[in-house]
């Protein structure tokens, strides 16, 4: 299903101003190598404790326009986002929106060579639909998704390191 030009920039209306989780990691691995596996949901569980299942994909990157159902955990609560890619240029740039009853998210991944490694930049920009929620974006979700971000990088390096 693609997301249609109207429900983008709606997304991105509902983003402006939004708060920005930006983490950086270095792995020693191709460019290439980490653009295939952080586009490729069925590895997401993995190396991403808030992923539980993800539905209706296959076990290659996803491109431009195509979807994925994530079931996620965190914070207590459950819940579930079809995740569309909204921008891909491979090996350097992929980046997935949602638009969820609890909030919209946009996830980008940067990814750049360095050495023989690569560096690999993750921007979550969210915002939560309920007031209450809303009331802690700035401060105690922002600071949950960076420790949850971190941690996910970590777990990604030595996966993909361990190869």
């Amino acid at each position: 299903m693609l997301m249609s030009k109207l429900a983008q920039r709606n997304l991105i209306l509902k983003l402006e101003a939004a708060p920005v989780v930006t983490s950086v990691i270095a792995i020693a691995r191709p460019a290439s190598e980490v653009f295939e596996y952080v586009s490729t949901p069925a590895s997401w569980a993995r190396w991403h404790h808030a992923t539980r299942p993800v539905r209706e994909v296959s076990e290659q990157p996803l491109g431009l326009g195509q979807t994925v159902l994530e079931h996620v955990g965190m914070s207590g609560r459950r819940f579930q986002g079809r995740w569309t890619v909204c921008a891909c240029e491979p090996h350097k740039r992929w980046a997935i929106a949602t638009d969820t009853p609890h909030g919209v998210a946009r996830i980008t991944y940067l990814i750049s060579a360095e050495g023989t490694g690569c560096r690999l930049e993750r921007r979550l920009q969210f915002r939560s639909k309920h007031w209450l929620w809303r009331l802690f974006d700035a401060n105690l979700s922002r600071w949950m998704l960076e420790q949850q971000a971190s941690r996910a990088l970590r777990r990604l390096k030595a996966l993909l390191e361990a190869r």
